[in-house]
């Protein structure tokens, strides 16, 4: 081993270990130089005074010792007068070339003197004083430069804004532009005229002085939760979301759109873009929406109003019938006129019910919602600063309304519910059409006994806290076409479930989405090859109590993956995780697992329009190795269930020694429990199932997701197999088992 030399260079810490280059000179301090002369010069006198005692001092003269005082003395002065010229000629020129120096780089450069050293004045110093000039010159020429850049990009933002103010001056809509804290921005004049203000918003001032607060924090939180789940990269309308708002003194409604204004990102990074403000384009809804309400009570009065008439209508017909003075043929004839008119006025008040919903439906402003991010702002807005909980539970789905007045009926009704029956936990789930029909149900499920129609429909005559212009519950109802009941839960669960005790739900029907945004069309994916691998699936009982507990009290985690390939064994890797937690049979959809796997090689074209993940999307992602325990902690405690489990199994088994962790919980496969369930013949793959069962398929081929289907088929199969007193995990687990065993024997043949 060779030491290595000390005189060389060393690597440097913080360039990474590469040497850095050793100084031609060790700085000396300016006042370290006139004092080393000073100290040489005093010590050669005092050396001369002591030989010159020495000399007077000795009785014989010595001529060596006078010749060392003589030189002594020679000495000293030749080092005083060195000194002297080296401080005139060379130190004090320095000092004064050096701050000569910082005029020039603090100064103007193209003054008087054109920014240069006179070189006559710096004698031996002459080529420092060069190399200041030329440095002078090159940073007069980069002031130059730097002088027409700035008035180049000056005259064009000029130009910009001119034709910004341009734009916005024609523009017939209000236009505002602020931050996240609400301060205005930027303003054109037709905000001022909506806003009906004179003067100046004033730049710098908060929004909110003169629009409600509420509609507009609402609307931005949607497109923040857009932006941070990183839905407004495919989302049809990008960052934009509808907005209804009124100013703060109640006389004017607005309606418009608010743009998030995004934050570039930084290349290859995780995180999602961060919303730095917003555009708020307005105009002036009053008249509109007064011309609506005004045609709201008029219809509202006409459909009213007619219930009274034919009431005593249909009384007098019943009068007639007890009439006993009538001739048959009268009698006849006058119960046939008073019963067409009762037709007649009945399909009338059907037609003006019908138009009046049309009209109020067609002209209140909706947009096309995702179920989970509806819910995910009534959970916001309830559990801000309260100790009631929404959780989120059952499949997406899309519907058509108004977000901001739908979170705020749910908001109302969740506190009723509350007040009423003290339950301070509640499940809201969308339920897709059911029947036949068209509608999405919004269904509040809680503990506790059902809410009577006359409480309900009392409830629906109230003005919702913060509605805009009065709007009452049941106004929002009637612009989505709706109404609301409420019902009783069965029960029937397994004992010291919560399914055992009385629950009970408010139903909401909403219109399902105009144009629903669902994954963007793909090509069918073949079924994966079914795998019976007699290792992975085939499972020992439980010894324990988990064994011999019944399939509806245990917790799961659905899970899936997508993968580059089917074959694991020749390098295919998994590019993405997703897993949901279910509970007391409901699928928590606002506990999910989700996430993206670099799988260190490329993925294969030909698989990318199946799942849709392409290279970019998993570069820098963590890799295997760093999520497996991240997943693993997620399932910790739960009974994992996937479709054709053995073949995400086989994936997880691979890669468990590189993690540092063991998949060794129980596994249930719906593959085989729909075979234990239906035969070996038919359809078994995850669409086909999901079809016999009527359960629709929102997401398909996304890790996530074909987990939530798959939830949804297992809760389905957890009820028919209890049917078929399979009712316990280890019941389930014997069932699977001896379906691998009769798979690997018909193999071995």
């Amino acid at each position: 081993m060779t030491a290595p030399a000390l005189d060389g260079p060393r690597p440097d810490r913080k360039t990474g270990g590469a040497p850095s280059p050793a100084p031609l000179l060790r700085p000396l301090p300016r006042r370290m130089i006139p004092l080393a002369f000073r100290a040489a010069g005093i010590t050669l006198v005092a050396l001369a005074v002591g030989l010159a005692a020495a000399v007077r001092g000795s009785d014989a003269s010595d001529p060596l010792l006078t010749y060392a005082v003589v030189m002594t003395a020679a000495c000293a002065a030749a080092v005083w007068g060195l000194w002297l010229a080296v401080d005139r000629y060379l130190l004090r020129a320095a000092e004064t070339l050096s701050r000569e120096a910082g005029l020039i780089a603090h100064g103007n450069a193209e003054g008087a003197v054109g920014g240069r050293v006179p070189l006559a004045r710096y004698g031996d110093l002459l080529p420092i004083a060069r190399a200041v000039n030329d440095l002078s010159d090159k940073l007069a020429q980069v002031r130059r430069d730097i002088a027409r850049t700035v008035a180049d990009s000056t005259a064009k933002a000029e130009e910009q804004k001119t034709q910004l103010a341009a734009v916005l001056r024609d523009l017939h809509e209000g236009v505002l532009v602020c931050n996240t804290r609400h301060q205005i921005l930027l303003y054109n004049q037709t905000a001022l005229d909506i806003l009906h203000l004179t003067g100046e918003l004033g730049l710098g001032r908060s929004l909110l002085h003169f629009v409600v607060a509420e509609p507009v924090t609402h609307t931005l939180e949607r497109l923040t939760l857009r932006v941070r789940e990183g839905r407004h990269v495919n989302h049809e309308h990008g960052t934009t979301a509808q907005f209804v708002g009124a100013t703060t003194d109640g006389r004017i409604l607005l309606e418009g759109r608010m743009s998030a204004i995004l934050q570039d990102s930084v290349p290859a990074s995780d995180e999602p873009p961060t919303i730095t403000g917003y555009v708020l384009t307005l105009s002036d809804a009053t008249s509109e929406l007064a011309a609506l309400g005004q045609r709201d009570s008029l219809l509202r009065e006409a459909t009213e109003g007619f219930r009274a008439p034919i009431a005593n209508l249909r009384a007098a017909v019943e009068t007639l019938y007890d009439a006993p003075d009538l001739g048959p043929g009268d009698r006849a004839a006058f119960e046939s006129a008073m019963l067409e008119s009762c037709d007649s006025l009945s399909q009338r008040l059907e037609r003006v019910t019908n138009a009046y919903r049309n009209v109020v439906t067609g002209s209140w402003p909706m947009s096309d919602i995702h179920s989970n991010n509806l819910i995910t702002l009534v959970a916001h807005r309830v559990g801000a600063g309260s100790a009631t909980t929404v959780t989120l539970t059952g499949l997406p789905q899309w519907v058509h309304g108004d977000s901001h007045s739908l979170v705020l009926l749910f908001a109302y009704l969740i506190g009723r519910v509350q007040a009423l029956t003290g339950a301070t936990a509640f499940d809201l789930e969308a339920a897709g059409p059911q029947d036949g029909d068209r509608w999405v149900y919004l269904d509040l499920v809680w503990q506790g006994p059902a809410v009577s129609s006359a409480t309900l429909d009392g409830w629906l005559d109230q003005t919702l806290p913060d509605g805009l212009g009065g709007l009452s519950a049941g106004d929002v109802l009637q612009h989505h076409r709706s109404t609301a009941w409420s019902e009783p839960l069965p029960t029937g669960g397994a004992p010291d479930t919560a399914r055992d005790t009385a629950r009970a739900r408010l139903r909401v029907p909403l219109p399902p989405a105009q144009s629903p945004r669902t994954t963007q069309p793909r090509p069918k994916a073949g079924a994966r090859p079914e795998f019976f691998d007699f290792g992975l699936l085939h499972q020992p009982l439980a010894t324990s109590e988990l064994g011999r507990t019944p399939l509806d009290r245990l917790h799961y985690v659905v899970f899936d993956t997508e993968t580059t390939g089917l074959s694991p064994s020749t390098g295919d890797e998994i590019i993405q995780i997703a897993a949901v937690r279910v509970v007391g049979g409901r699928i928590l959809t606002g506990e999910t697992f989700n996430t993206l796997v670099d799988p260190k090689r490329p993925i294969p074209p030909e698989s990318v329009p199946f799942h849709g993940i392409t290279d970019g999307m998993v570069a820098g992602k963590p890799t295997i190795d760093a999520v497996l325990p991240q997943f693993r902690s997620f399932v910790s405690g739960a009974v994992l269930v996937a479709h054709n489990a053995a073949f995400d199994l086989k994936f997880l088994k691979m890669k468990e020694r590189a993690a540092g962790v063991a998949f060794d919980c129980p596994v249930l496969d719906t593959m085989l429990l729909s075979r234990m369930l239906l035969g070996n013949d038919g359809d078994h793959t995850l669409d086909g199932i999901a079809e016999r069962l009527g359960i629709e398929v929102v997401d398909r081929h996304t890790a996530l997701g074909d987990s939530l289907v798959t939830a949804a088929v297992f809760l389905r199969m957890i009820e028919m197999l209890r049917e078929r007193e399979v009712r316990t995990l280890d019941d389930a687990i014997r069932g699977a088992n001896i379906l691998v065993e009769l798979a690997a024997r018909e193999r071995a043949f």
